[in-house]
């Protein structure tokens, strides 16, 4: 068995977006994206999802900010907020 040191555990994941529980408060943002739309956390490096048409980025975000308890915000194409949901 190949046993890892917390610092190896760290590097590891910290990349990952599960190993950063200060995004659990954070909103759920619907970005244009260059493949489509995004559906990314607040201050998250990355987006978790993208699809190719707005509404299943939408329903994908309002799904991850029910389970969080925290809210949607929905941007247009030129970035400008579109909409806000609170859970």
């Amino acid at each position: 068995m190949n046993k890892m040191s917390d610092q190896d555990l760290r590097t590891r994941d910290e990349d990952k977006q599960s190993s950063r529980p200060e995004l659990l408060d954070k909103g759920e943002h619907v970005i244009p994206h260059e493949d489509g739309w995004a559906v990314k956390a607040e201050d998250a490096k990355k987006a978790s999802n993208v699809f190719d048409k707005k509404q299943d980025a939408i329903d994908r975000a309002k799904e991850i900010a029910e389970n969080k308890q925290t809210m949607v915000i929905v941007h247009k194409k030129d970035g400008s907020v579109q909409d806000k949901v609170r859970f």
